[in-house]
């Protein structure tokens, strides 16, 4: 493994497995298609007043790419608490349904996922439901994904976090932590806790916010906690490419091809 560099910038460190891993829009643009053939499929089963945002199993607020750990400015936390970032407004299609607040019937949710076989007028459920139809025509079941490099890049997180080189960072950081009389067992626990994991981008952070994330980010600079974390996941990421190549090189226009038709549905949909 290459020396560990240390980190002082929010910049995104690139990691090997990123050539093979399609974007976040690309991603939520395979969703929003499959909510809109979803919702076709059930209003051809009579459900009129179902809309593309009825049932919807995305969120705008998880559009962001996301680590174990990622870099936090000291000065900023300590003056703005925890980062919080608004949706990427790439991120939102023109088309994008809006969430339907009015509840699904029972029979709705059955033909939605697929637990009826038939509706009370008796026409017959898609296989799977409506959900799995909407998917139909946007991932060709015939065709089975070599490899998923985000799985992958989900492996390289947890071993990572295992290795002995990132536990002993982490020893670091909680020692560091205590000598302010902070005592959390893990980096992601402060910065998700319920006093204000919730607040939204625009509202302010409170003192005790401020005060916690001011010293997380300090102690976290002070070890390189992210320094050696990133290095260490880069490293797995290498021998899971190098493992995987041809698998990963296989999937990518598959998943392009994915991309492509929920695009097209979109644009049918006017």
């Amino acid at each position: 493994m290459d020396a560990i560099p240390r980190i002082s910038s929010s910049e995104r460190i690139p990691m090997p497995l990123d050539p093979y891993i399609i974007s976040m829009k690309d991603l939520r643009t395979i969703d929003i298609a499959r909510d809109i053939r979803a919702a076709v499929c059930m209003k051809s089963l009579g459900f009129t007043e179902w809309t593309a945002g009825t049932v919807r199993t995305w969120d705008p607020e998880n559009d962001k790419e996301y680590d174990y750990l990622e870099y936090i400015d000291p000065v900023a936390a300590a003056n703005s608490g925890y980062p919080r970032t608004q949706p990427d407004p790439k991120l939102l299609s023109p088309k994008t349904p809006a969430g339907d607040k009015r509840r699904p019937t029972g029979e709705e949710r059955a033909a939605f996922n697929g637990s009826a076989s038939q509706t009370s007028t008796g026409r017959a459920v898609p296989e799977g439901g409506c959900s799995k139809e909407g998917a139909r025509g946007i991932r060709d079941e015939a065709i089975e994904l070599p490899v998923d490099a985000r799985a992958l890049a989900v492996n390289s997180r947890i071993s990572a976090r295992q290795d002995s080189r990132v536990t002993a960072a982490l020893a670091a950081w909680r020692s560091c932590m205590e000598k302010s009389g902070l005592r959390y067992p893990d980096p992601v626990i402060p910065r998700q806790n319920p006093e204000w994991a919730s607040r939204k981008a625009d509202a302010p952070a409170g003192a005790e916010e401020k005060r916690v994330a001011g010293t997380d980010a300090t102690c976290q600079r002070e070890v390189n906690l992210v320094g050696v974390y990133k290095t260490v996941r880069a490293a797995y990421e290498e021998r899971l490419v190098a493992a995987d190549r041809e698998k990963l090189a296989a999937a990518r226009p598959i998943m392009e091809a994915w991309v492509k038709n929920a695009e097209a549905v979109i644009a049918a949909a006017g």
